[in-house]
């Protein structure tokens, strides 16, 4: 299964709060069931 997760922060990226630490850790925990996620970030600036 493919997954596309977007979020505005992820760990080690960019962390202002808990979200970059639960967006951090899904990609590897779906990797490990044989999902294939990808992440995308905004471009903020």
């Amino acid at each position: 299964m493919r997954i596309l997760q977007v979020c505005a922060e992820i760990f080690p990226l960019l962390k202002t709060g808990g979200l970059a630490d639960v967006a951090g850790a899904l990609p590897p925990a779906l990797r490990a069931q044989g999902a294939d996620p990808r992440v995308l970030l905004p471009g903020f600036g």
